[in-house]
């Protein structure tokens, strides 16, 4: 991300009034969290815009805690949430890769690609600040939304949240971390299955998978998000933050490993037959519908 594309870094004594133009950014002193929230009016994907915003947070807020600022505000949690009525993310940007395929542009695709795996991985390593992350899942969580919610430390997903990585419907696979992320959530076997499959599952079957962590009935999800990080103060957080880095030393995700996934996924790409390519740009221009609908949208089985 930080090769590829510019980002703003933000004045410590600013916070928590940080504007981005992809990201609603605020502070909850109860709770001591840090909620990063696609804005509603913000593309339903990852845009270019969106990727260089969720960097400047991220780099914001390092710059903030070596210069002593989590002293004044104490950020224990980070939450990835979204604005929007009914979508967290579809995930890539089918547009940038359509048209990165169809020009023979593998620069192209594995610059973004590489973005994408720069921010996946800071999510893996909890940002490299000492708190605790937390996706808080409403909608649809397809592909690469997927993808960065796996990297958060903990997932909490509305009952009626949709989750999966349909990849497999244009015979591609996610390329973004999910191999490498359910893998060691799930097991080899169980990971190859959801992949391979490329159904989207509910919010329940996930659960029951284990790929998620929490669910709360449709329309709770804030509620219950702060109520799980109020939930035992201090001492529970701290148990968190040490689960969260013994699962890290456990089962440890290297960057070179999410970069060589995704360049083979770049390769699988480029190789894709005409039409798998038409099925995708269907699916573009339903991302492209979205984005003019807030974020209302109900069918988007994208990346």
């Amino acid at each position: 991300m930080t090769e590829n594309f510019a980002f703003d870094i933000k004045q410590p004594e600013d916070f928590p009034h940080w504007e981005f133009d992809h990201i609603d950014l605020e502070y909850d002193a109860v709770t001591g969290a840090v909620w990063m929230n696609y804005k509603a009016s913000s593309p339903p994907y990852y845009a270019t815009q969106t990727l260089s915003d969720m960097a400047g947070v991220r780099e914001s807020l390092r710059r903030m805690y070596e210069l002593d600022g989590f002293a004044r505000f104490p950020v224990r949690y980070f939450v990835m949430s979204s604005n929007k009525k009914s979508v967290f993310s579809l995930g890539g940007d089918l547009v940038t890769f359509t048209s990165s395929i169809r020009g023979g542009r593998r620069d192209r695709l594995i610059a973004y690609a590489h973005a994408c795996i720069d921010l996946i991985y800071s999510l893996v390593c909890g940002l490299d600040l000492p708190i605790v992350s937390l996706a808080a899942v409403r909608g649809q969580c397809l592909g690469g939304g997927f993808e960065a919610a796996l990297a958060s430390d903990f997932i909490l997903a509305e009952e009626n949240a949709k989750l999966g990585v349909p990849e497999a419907s244009f015979n591609a696979f996610p390329g973004m971390g999910a191999v490498s992320l359910l893998t060691r959530r799930l097991g080899v076997a169980q990971a190859e299955r959801i992949i391979g499959a490329g159904a989207i599952h509910s919010a329940s079957e996930m659960l029951e998978l284990g790929a998620i962590d929490l669910m709360t009935p449709e329309g709770s999800l804030r509620e219950a998000a702060d109520s799980w990080m109020r939930e035992g103060g201090e001492e529970r957080w701290l148990r968190r933050r040490a689960l969260a880095e013994a699962r890290r030393r456990c089962f440890p995700v290297t960057r070179d490993e999410l970069i060589e996934i995704t360049d083979l996924w770049a390769d699988c790409s480029t190789a894709l037959s005409d039409q798998d390519l038409r099925h995708m740009e269907r699916l573009a221009a339903a991302q492209k519908r979205m984005t003019s609908s807030s974020g209302t949208a109900e069918d988007g089985r994208s990346r």
